[in-house]
């Protein structure tokens, strides 16, 4: 509504028809900042929620990285231990003919 228009409704007799118009408009626009407020509230909520899981994600793969190592490292350790105990088996092998031959 332009200036000029809200003055002739002012001065008409339909003024108070105008004016419950203006407070219907006004609890409708209080209504849609209302609404507007409540979705900014969510999406923020939503948006600290979203951080968060980053975070954890990001938590995650420092854990999985780490055990990834340890991992590596006790293969290496089973590895070894048995090369180890294949040798030593070899070993006990050898010393076991030598002290059957020996004893006849």
């Amino acid at each position: 509504m332009t200036k000029q228009e809200v003055e002739e409704m002012l001065e008409s007799e339909n003024s108070v028809v105008f004016t419950e118009d203006m407070v219907i408009e006004t609890a409708e626009d209080k209504q849609s900042l209302a609404d507007i407020e409540a979705r900014h509230s969510d999406i923020m909520k939503l948006e600290k929620d979203v951080r968060e899981l980053h975070d954890i994600f990001i938590d995650m793969a420092e854990l999985v990285g780490t055990q990834d190592e340890m991992f590596n490292q006790i293969e290496y350790n089973v590895v070894q231990t048995e090369d180890f105990m294949g040798g030593a088996n070899d070993r006990i092998g050898g010393t076991v003919l030598i002290t059957c031959a020996s004893r006849w």
